[in-house]
């Protein structure tokens, strides 16, 4: 996985999570320039990440101990283990049954490719999301299962706020010039007028 990318022209090449430890004010150097990360018309192509698939970068593999804290296996360290061991603790349904659910089809076991590495049954849902996304869209976006489970997140957080303008004015919808209300996209409102 990338790990250093660029967030203003000319500037640094910086991590995207150097320490992983905590939340604290963004810094100057920090501050995102849009669109190096989305394509917007008239500015060179935004910065391509590596497709999504289903591996984990050696750094999240090997999780550093002020994250962990003392670990008795090395195992232990291992962020695909903790998800795995969480997953189950909380009772997650499958990928698959979340696919059922919502009315898609699930992917077969040779797309997910654990049944050929001796894993029973059905898949954990973050290994799920990354798989289908490989296999559904190429590695280059969320397929249907991550992407309902990321949108129902983000419309949960702002229905829950009850400043936000859902639940202000829940029959509101954003507009652009020439544009029909609520039909465009995040680059669509970054670009110059």
């Amino acid at each position: 996985m990338r790990d250093r990318y660029q967030l203003q022209p000319g500037g640094p090449a910086l991590k995207l999570m150097p320490d992983l430890i905590g939340f604290r004010p963004t810094t100057p150097d920090r501050v995102v320039h849009w669109p190096l990360l989305l394509d917007v018309p008239g500015q060179p192509p935004a910065q391509r990440a590596r497709t999504i698939d289903g591996r984990l970068p050696n750094s999240l593999i090997h999780l550093p101990r002020d994250i962990t804290g003392t670990v008795d296996e090395d195992d232990q360290a291992s962020l695909a283990l903790r998800d795995l061991l969480r997953g189950t603790d909380t009772g997650l349904p499958s990928g698959e049954a979340v696919a059922r659910q919502a009315g898609e089809a699930p992917l077969a076991p040779e797309e997910i490719g654990l049944a050929a590495l001796g894993w029973p049954g059905e898949t954990p849902l973050w290994y799920y999301v990354l798989r289908e996304a490989a296999v559904r869209e190429d590695g280059e976006r969320l397929g249907p299962v991550g992407s309902l489970i990321v949108g129902e997140v983000l419309l949960g957080v702002i229905d829950g706020d009850p400043s936000s303008q859902r639940s202000v004015d829940p029959g509101w919808q954003p507009s652009l010039p020439g544009r029909q209300p609520g039909r465009f996209t995040l680059t669509d409102l970054l670009a110059p007028a």
